[in-house]
């Protein structure tokens, strides 16, 4: 009895403090998570002798949003102790009874939390924060699986992995995800369907009839389109309206439209301050100035270009540079519709040159909409000036012209950068609409690894952050109809942006997460996730659901892991100084990439072949083999290679894959064929416990015939 005393005495000083309504006071703890309220008891309660809630508490939110509840405590002493919360808001209200989390939806408005006890509960703190819509792309477990293409994760792992720190899932629009939804609802959680873009393509699709009838009567709660290009251009402005009668249907009640886009769909200040018009011409009485951007890849760039597909065609620029130091992209060239080829490229001298005439003769292939675009791309420093761009028919530049044979308008910027921005003007009406009506533009912000962490700070900073504060500029409020969508692809040969064995993808997802955390541009943001889950691995599933508690929801300001962004397990893992640091065994030699046959490349986005050279083995029991460095002893660690035969058939490569001073984890081990196309390779994986600082790989071809090797990888496993 002298320890409930105790308890009970310490829990009255609790009590006189909380018993009456109090306004929280919201405080910010990164640019995603505000804590809006947080009531303590750090002795428990106890409320036989105190009527009413034992802590009530009251905020505003500016508009709707999503809340993360925690309501912590141990096990009650008694059978009739308990405690529970009331949430209250102007949609009603809900009651949490178990200890644990939960993720609210709710409008914008006065909220209430109550605290209610029965007999001495042992409850510890309620903590109130606003979260970010948290978005995973997408639950497939319900669809065929294409081991080779995807990975199709079950509701299972989703669960274990990254549903614990979500709020929104994505999936396709069939009957058997329809109970799933559900069950994602009563955990507070909101489901969206996946569709495609063909069907409001066509001029004949009522946008807002088209919505209504995809989600009658269904448990959803709104739609995403993958994805918005600009080939949309034409039908921003039928879409605009589609939203704003949408929005007035009973269909819509609850429920939003999402976009997915490539970032340069919504063009803003962040191309006006990169591509500056300058009186020093070659041509006429303007130049565009295009300024410094480091590999961030900011675009202008001329759409719907029409040419034949294979016809041959000549793109020629006249450009000065002053200082200049390229990035990848710098310069002028041709790409098709979505960006999965590129002719032509223009790059400037570095350094500081006069004016000089650049040219290139290409044959284009096929572009999905039968149209192309002709791209400007700055420098990572200094300043480069382009006039005088054309694109005619035939195998060399004749003189320069505004006019025919050129296929391009303003082609030496006498009107500054008209017909260069992409469609600016046309997307105004979409966004107006979208801010009107609560709709929401996912744009892709996909980043591959860059060779250290100064470059890939240098990348985040230009082109994650930069791009949101110019949205923000230009568009004001914007903010809240953003959620940014990172890439998540790891190990599959049709999509990935881990594509370089000495580089962490791990450390480069969660420098982006830091960004977006710490930077103000990203503040009240509306969201945060990935695309796509079919193209990631169960680890870095794992890591995702890590970062958005770190960030998302916790609202860190530090960093997640302290790991270094470039890997020094291995040296050369890539091949790249032939076999410098390698020890080999048996009929082994380097070659170039382009002396492989015609179809190496699994695709725009393959991990392999990595840079521009393999190695090749001919005879069975050829083996490589390196001292693993820098080791954590007891640390899992991952061990991957890429292997093709010169079909690139789809025929399992075998190969034996030894760690000398590791514990190899069985349950982790992986032998997959990928493809992308006619296109396959082997990966070998094994994950291992580090038993001292070093441990010695050994890679050894396990069959007869040529194998192509690549992408040898070492770098830290998370278990979670």
């Amino acid at each position: 009895m002298a320890r409930l005393s105790t308890i009970a005495c310490l829990a009255a000083v609790v009590l006189s403090a909380l018993s009456s309504t109090a306004d929280a006071e919201p405080r910010r703890l990164n640019s995603l998570v505000t804590e809006m309220a947080r009531l303590e008891y750090p002795a428990g309660i106890r409320l036989q002798e105190v009527p009413g809630p034992v802590g009530r508490v009251t905020f505003d939110l500016p508009y709707e949003c999503w809340l993360h509840v925690t309501w912590e405590g141990v096990g009650a002493q008694f059978p009739l102790d308990r405690a529970w919360v009331d949430i209250d808001h102007a949609r009603g209200g809900v009651r949490i009874s178990d200890w644990g989390e939960r993720m609210l939806f709710v409008p914008a408005g006065r909220v209430e939390a109550r605290v209610w006890a029965v007999g001495v509960a042992r409850a510890r703190r309620l903590v109130i924060r606003r979260v970010p819509e948290i978005m995973v792309y997408m639950y497939e477990g319900q669809n065929e699986p294409q081991p080779q293409r995807w990975i199709t994760h079950s509701w299972e792992i989703l669960n274990r992995t990254v549903l614990p720190s979500a709020n929104l899932v994505v999936s396709h629009q069939r009957q058997a995800y329809e109970r799933f939804a559900r069950i994602w609802h009563d955990r507070g959680g909101r489901w969206i369907v996946n569709h495609g873009m063909s069907q409001l393509r066509d001029p004949e699709t009522d946008p807002a009839q088209y919505w209504a009838e995809m989600l009658r009567e269904t448990p959803y709660d709104g739609a995403i389109h993958d994805e918005l290009l600009m080939q949309d251009a034409e039908h921003f402005g039928r879409y605009a309206d589609g939203l704003m009668r949408f929005a007035q249907m009973p269909e819509s009640r609850g429920r939003r439209i999402y976009l997915f886009s490539p970032s340069s769909v919504m063009p803003a200040a962040d191309l006006l301050d990169r591509f500056v018009p300058d009186d020093a011409a070659h041509s006429g009485d303007r130049s565009i100035r295009a300024l410094a951007q480091g590999e961030g890849n900011i675009t202008a760039r001329q759409i719907g270009v029409p040419m034949e597909p294979g016809r041959q065609y000549t793109l020629s620029a006249w450009m000065r540079s002053e200082d200049v130091r390229r990035a990848r992209y710098t310069g002028v060239f041709i790409i098709d519709e979505g960006w999965f080829r590129h002719y032509a490229h223009l790059r400037p001298e570095e350094g500081t040159t006069d004016w000089t005439r650049y040219q290139a003769t290409f044959t284009p292939g096929e572009s999905r909409n039968g149209l192309y675009q002709v791209v400007m791309v700055g420098p990572a420093s200094g300043t480069l000036w382009i006039d005088a761009v054309q694109l005619q028919a035939g195998p060399e530049a004749t003189a320069f012209t505004t006019d025919e044979p050129n296929l391009l308008r303003n082609a030496s910027f006498e009107d500054g950068l008209t017909d260069w921005m992409r469609g600016m003007a046309r997307i105004q009406p979409l966004v107006d609409a979208a801010m009107q009506t609560g709709a929401i533009f996912a744009p892709e912000m996909y980043m591959h690894e860059q060779e250290d962490a100064r470059a890939a700070r240098e990348l985040i900073d230009g082109y994650l952050v930069g791009k949101m504060r110019a949205w923000r500029d230009h568009f004001e409020g914007i903010e809240r109809h953003i959620l940014v969508t990172l890439s998540a692809g790891n190990v599959a040969l049709r999509y990935s942006n881990d594509r370089r064995p000495d580089v962490n993808y791990k450390v480069h997802l969660d420098m982006q997460f830091h960004a977006m955390a710490t930077d103000p541009a990203f503040r009240d943001v509306w969201g945060v996730g990935f695309w796509s889950g079919h193209y990631l691995d169960e680890e870095l599933m794992r890591w995702y659901g890590a970062l958005f508690r770190h960030y998302c929801i916790e609202g860190n300001r530090s960093r997640l892991t302290d790991d270094p962004y470039v890997l020094d397990h291995l040296t050369n893992p890539g091949f790249e100084a032939g076999l410098e640091g390698w020890e080999t065994s048996g009929e082994i030699e380097a070659m170039p990439v382009a002396d492989m046959p015609e179809g190496a490349r699994g695709g725009t986005h393959a991990p392999v072949p990595e840079g521009e050279w393999v190695i090749r083995t001919t005879g069975e029991g050829a083996s490589i083999q390196q001292q693993i460095r820098n080791l954590e002893p007891g640390r899992l660690y991952s061990a991957r290679v890429y292997c093709a035969n010169p079909r690139y058939s789809e025929e399992l490569i075998p190969a034996e894959m030894a760690v000398d001073g590791g514990q190899v984890l069985a349950r982790y081990t992986r032998d997959q064929i990928w493809q992308s196309g006619e296109t396959h390779w082997t990966m070998h994986y094994r994950v291992f416990r580090a038993l001292g600082t070093e441990a010695r790989l050994t890679i050894t071809d396990a069959g007869p015939g040529e194998v192509y090797w690549d992408f040898v990888q070492v770098e830290p496993f998370f278990e979670g």
